[in-house]
Formats: structure tokens, C-alpha cells, sequence
């Protein structure tokens, strides 16, 4: 019988689940503390699980930014050069470090990595640059992407909070354009993460979870995330996807500073 506690957990990613399915997250940065702090998985095992959770929401979003013509797969061509090796490269660093060094040291590039993309979205917000098509550049977004695969990998958020920043950067895009590729980068991306941790180290403690948690959670995942990006499209002006985007970062900055604070 599925515990109270499980259940909650289960809302408490599902409602992730909405809140970054139209801002071009996948959550990462919110189900890795959950899976830790509140569901009590080692790190190692939340950034797997993280990533599956990011998997579908990526999934089920990128669809839905599909229907309305709001992904490039030009941009996406690029993206995943440099983010699909970067990727299977930070899921090997993340578990050598965990298991040879300590999880601190994967926290801590968590926080800087946090720390950035919310600078890089107020500095934008705040100059109030307008981003069009003429200034993609390809070299930098290659390697903009490429981090973010690295630390798609590395801390199972998905990459989005990089990928959506290239994407308005230098990759040209408006803010819903941004999302949706954003989303279709890491819906290529991620499988390949969550492969190499899997084989590298094996499903740990997810492996022991009830069987209706495994197959419903995902199943909920993939139909919030659709339902998330259709419902931004006609109901959320460009300035309430951007500041859910730094509310939600903010938390997930705070979440890391105080664990790392109090180690």
C-alpha cells in the first residue's frame, strides 16, 4: 500500500511538474531537493530519478510548444553536438566524485550553476535586451549547449535552465521559442543521462519503490507537462513565465545554500 508520505512526494513533483513545464525547465533544479531532502534518496539516486521525472516533463511539453510551432529543430541540430557527449561526460563526474570525493562537491557546482542562471535571467530582465533571429551564433551556442548537457548529466536537471538561456542569448529566440527548444534539447538529451548513470551504477534505491509509484508517477508526469505548456499559451503573459522561472530557481538556490551552510 502506497505510505501518506509517498503520496506526497508524488504531488510535490507533480506540482514541479506544472509550474516549470511553460518556462522550458524540467524541473531538475527542484526534483533533485525533493527526492533528497523530502523523499530522503541518497543524491546519486535523486539526480536518476531526477532525471526521469525531467525526461517526461521535457516530453510532454516539447509536445505541446510543438503543436504551436514554437520549437526550431535547426537550433536543436546544434544543440545536441555538444550536449549528448557533454551528457554521458557529466553523468561519469558526477558518480567518480560522489563515490570517490563526497555529493558536497556536486552541491556546490549545483549552487554556482543556480546561482548563474538566476543572475543571467535579472541582468536580462533588467537591460530589457530585445533577442532576434540575426544574432544566433552557432560556435557559442554549441558550446552553451554543451554545458548544458554536462550538467544534465552531472546534477539531473535536465539543462534547461542553460539551454533556454543560450537560447535567448545566442540562439536568437523568443521566450516561448526558447521554452519549446529548450524542452525538445533536452527530450534527446536526457535518455542518454539517465542511460549512463543507470548502467554505470545501477537504478539504486528507485529500484525499491512501489510499482504503482514507478509507472503512474511518469504516466502523471508526461500528461501535466502537455497540459502545462497548453495552458501557458493562452493564460501566461511572456513577464509570468519569466518570474516563475526566477521564483522557482530562487527556491531551489536557498534549498542548496542551506544544506551547504549547515554541512
Amino acid at each position: 500500500m502506497v505510505s501518506i508520505e509517498a503520496l506526497g512526494v508524488v504531488i510535490l513533483l507533480l506540482i514541479v511538474v506544472v509550474l516549470f513545464s511553460p518556462i522550458g525547465l524540467g524541473g531538475g533544479l527542484l526534483y533533485v531537493p525533493i527526492l533528497h531532502y523530502v523523499a530522503g534518496l541518497p543524491f546519486d539516486t535523486a539526480i536518476l530519478g531526477s532525471l526521469v521525472m525531467v525526461l517526461c516533463t521535457a516530453l510532454g511539453s516539447a509536445q505541446a510548444h510543438r503543436s504551436e510551432q514554437l520549437v526550431s529543430l535547426d537550433h536543436v541540430k546544434v544543440a545536441v553536438k555538444t550536449a549528448l557527449p557533454a551528457a554521458i561526460v557529466g553523468a561519469l563526474a558526477s558518480i567518480w566524485t560522489i563515490e570517490h570525493v563526497s555529493d558536497v562537491t556536486v552541491k556546490v557546482i549545483a549552487l554556482c550553476l543556480t546561482s548563474w542562471v538566476l543572475y543571467q535571467t535579472i541582468r536580462r530582465m533588467r537591460s530589457e535586451i530585445v533577442v532576434t533571429e540575426g544574432e544566433f551564433d552557432p560556435k557559442l551556442y554549441r558550446i552553451g549547449t554543451g554545458v548544458g548537457g554536462l550538467a544534465c548529466g552531472m546534477l539531473g536537471i535536465g539543462g534547461g535552465a542553460i539551454y533556454v538561456t543560450m537560447n535567448r542569448g545566442w540562439g536568437g529566440l523568443g521566450v516561448r521559442d526558447a521554452a519549446g527548444t529548450s524542452f525538445a534539447i533536452a527530450s534527446l538529451v536526457v535518455p542518454v543521462a539517465i542511460a549512463t548513470h543507470s548502467i554505470a551504477r545501477g537504478w539504486g534505491e528507485l529500484a525499491e519503490i512501489e510499482t504503482l509509484l514507478l509507472v503512474c508517477t511518469p504516466i502523471l508526469a508526461l500528461g501535466f507537462a502537455y497540459m502545462g505548456g497548453r495552458f501557458s499559451f493562452k493564460n501566461l503573459p511572456t513577464s509570468a513565465i519569466t518570474w516563475v522561472f526566477i521564483t522557482m530557481v530562487s527556491i531551489s538556490l536557498l534549498r542548496y545554500l542551506t544544506d551547504l551552510i549547515s554541512a
